[in-house]
Order: C-alpha cells, then structure tokens, then sequence
C-alpha cells in the first residue's frame, strides 16, 4: 500500500463516518502524527507506506484514525491543540482551546496598552487599565527591560482557566515584551488544573504562575489589573446540538451551567470589585446570543462597557473597566 493509498483509504473511513471535511481531517491528523508537511507527503505519495514507517508506526497511526473515526477530538489523539502562536496539552477533562476565543486574548493585551496589535471590530473602543493604558507598553523590538522591570507586575485573573489557554497566552505576550506579570488562574476540576499547570511550566516556566483549584473565586481577594474569563455559558438545552465531538468527549463542567449559561456571568459581575483594581478592566468571553442578557447585569461600578465581535462576526466578548473612585 502506497501512503496516497492510506490516506484516501482514511479518507473514505471518515466520510462513512460522516466526519465533515474527510479528505482535509486525514491529512491533518497524519500530519500531526508524522510531523510531515503536504509538501514532504505529496513527494513520498506513491511509496510503500511500510517503506517509510515501521509495522509497529502504521498500527498506532491506525489506532489513532479510529480513536478519530468514532468522535474523539483530534486534539485528545495527539495530546495537545494550537492556540495563538503557541501548543497547549489537553486530554480527556479539558476543554481544547478554540480559535475564537483568541480574540479575547488580543483585547486582554490591547485593554493592557499593547500597541502592536490589530484593532477588533466592537461597538466601541475597548477600554484600557488605568495608569496601564498612558504607559504605552512598546512593541516587542523596541521593549526596555531596565525601564519596564521597575514598574509593579501586570496582576492577571483568570477564572475557569481550563487548559490554561487565555492567562499563559496574555502573560507569554507581555513577557515576550519584558513587562512583569503575576498571573492568577483558577478551576474547579483536578484534571483541568493539571493541564493548566503542565502548559505554565512548559510555556511560562516555573514560579511565574498560580493555578487554584476552587469554585471561580480565588479564596484569598486579590486585586488583579485584569480580569478574563471564557466561561461555562452553553445553555443546557442545547448540549444535544453540539457536535458528537464535543458533547461526546469535552467535559460538560467547562460547557454548561446547567441552566440558562448565564449563571457565571452573574456571579462573576457580582463580586467584580472584590478582586478587581479601582481601573482594572474586565473581559468576558460568552456566547453570540448573550450580550444583552450580560450587558443588563452590569453595576454602577462598570463604566465604558462594550462587546468584541470574533473572527466570524459574531457578538464574543464583553469588557469594561471597573470604576469607584476614579
């Protein structure tokens, strides 16, 4: 069997599957197995696949096409998932990083002052952590780590981390910039608190970081700069639309309250000046249908408030700056 032959077999195992995208599913999936690029495999299509790996090698790659054939996510096959310019490690009991929650990342870094970054599309300008947002945070050629390492450190929070993907991505850019961070991310679940640690340590390196296993409050107040959260908000009657991937394999916990999804926003907002700065800005990842029911919970204490469309157009984020005294 030649490797064009293995993959259009593949091909044909997904598409019985009624995987969507069979042909493009295949190729990634060897992709990421093999580290071959299209280039690499169109050049070997039409030699012997055992020429080119071992007996043992095609059985685990089978393994891992059926694992993919019957539902499994292929970021749990291969172990980790991208997410901006970075792998994060995921398995079973972490939610895998999605691309449109990146946008919450790029607002996070632009309410912090980051110029070096396209503007999002919102229904207004995304506002910027007081005294952070005058300190025009430089681009990262032109970072000064004498001048930027004698300022206090950027406190970030992050509640209901999962894997971790928003508060490393944030912390990894401002010190990819030589800017300081402290950076606090809180789970509910074991198993997801231990991927959160695993990618802090690999991305950020140790000590740079606190993971909290609680249920979305740090137990000690903080006051923290910025505060982002990409929360449980599917409502739970629409658990059975999800695709068979995701209902069948990512963790309910990091997908639904159980109710109306909006339980965590209320929570949240709730106790927003418990452990956000006077000027700290907050930025809520939620769903495309939710930013009224979100915007009408905002206190007298959340000024300048407005909502980040995604990558797709759709309603994504809702931030705004925390304001008592200022």
């Amino acid at each position: 069997m030649t490797l064009n032959e293995y993959l259009k077999d593949k091909t044909a195992l997904f598409a019985r599957c009624g995987i969507p995208e069979a042909e493009e599913e295949a190729w990634i999936l060897f992709m990421t197995l093999t580290d071959m690029n299209k280039t690499k495999i169109r050049f070997s299509a039409e030699k012997d696949l055992f020429l080119l790996f071992s007996k043992e090698k095609t059985e685990e790659f089978d393994r891992a096409f059926l694992r993919r054939a019957e539902g499994e996510p292929i970021g749990y096959i291969v172990g980790h998932a991208p997410f901006y310019d970075l792998e994060f490690s995921v398995g079973e009991g972490v939610l895998i990083p999605r691309f449109d929650t990146e946008i919450l990342v790029e607002s996070a870094l632009i309410a912090l002052g980051v110029k070096d970054l396209p503007v999002p599309e919102s229904d207004g300008e995304i506002p910027k952590v007081a005294h952070r947002g005058q300190a025009k945070f430089p681009a990262r050629e032109e970072a000064d780590p004498a001048r930027v390492e004698e300022s206090r450190p950027v406190v970030i929070l992050d509640l209901c981390t999962g894997s971790g993907c928003v508060g490393i991505t944030i912390a990894n850019e401002l010190r990819k910039r030589n800017i300081p961070y402290e950076l606090r991310m809180t789970e509910i679940s074991d198993e997801a608190a231990a991927y959160a640690r695993k990618n802090a340590e690999k991305i950020l390196g140790k000590g740079s970081f606190e993971v909290e296993i609680t249920d979305l409050w740090p137990k000690e107040e903080i006051k923290a700069d910025i505060l982002v959260s990409n929360p449980p908000y599917i409502e739970d009657a629409e658990m059975t639309e999800l695709s068979r991937e995701v209902r069948d394999h990512e963790p309910a916990l990091a997908l639904t309250d159980g109710g109306d999804g909006l339980a965590f926003y209320r929570r949240i907002i709730a106790d927003l000046g418990k452990y956000l700065k006077d000027g700290g800005v907050f930025l809520l990842e939620h769903g495309y249908r939710q930013k009224a029911p979100i915007r009408e919970m905002m206190s007298d204490g959340a000024k300048g408030v407005v909502c980040v469309k995604d990558y797709g157009g759709n309603d994504r984020v809702t931030a705004g700056r925390w304001e008592v005294s200022l």
